[in-house]
């Protein structure tokens, strides 16, 4: 894993926000609407976290009819917990 990946992780996981969304996408895919509303966030919110989630690599989405459907891109997630464990954390 190199070092621009371990950033983009941590950058992913630095919100308590976003940490929810990844706990909730490993119970499985989810639209914007169900993580809007277990999470109880608006949607401009969810949307600018969503973003990072994406730009770091963490999740993914797909588009189904109008909505978005996202899911965690559990190898990223497998890559940055193997470098977590490396250190003793």
């Amino acid at each position: 894993m190199s070092d621009a990946d371990r950033a983009d992780g941590f950058r992913g996981l630095s919100h308590p926000l976003r940490r929810k969304v990844l706990s909730l996408l490993a119970k499985g895919d989810c639209t914007v609407t169900a993580l809007q509303e277990a999470l109880n966030v608006s949607q401009p919110v969810l949307s600018r976290h969503l973003a990072v989630l994406r730009e770091t690599g963490l999740v993914e989405d797909r588009k189904a009819g109008q909505q978005r459907i996202y899911r965690l891109r559990r190898p990223a997630v497998r890559r940055l917990t193997k470098w977590l464990r490396q250190l003793g954390a």
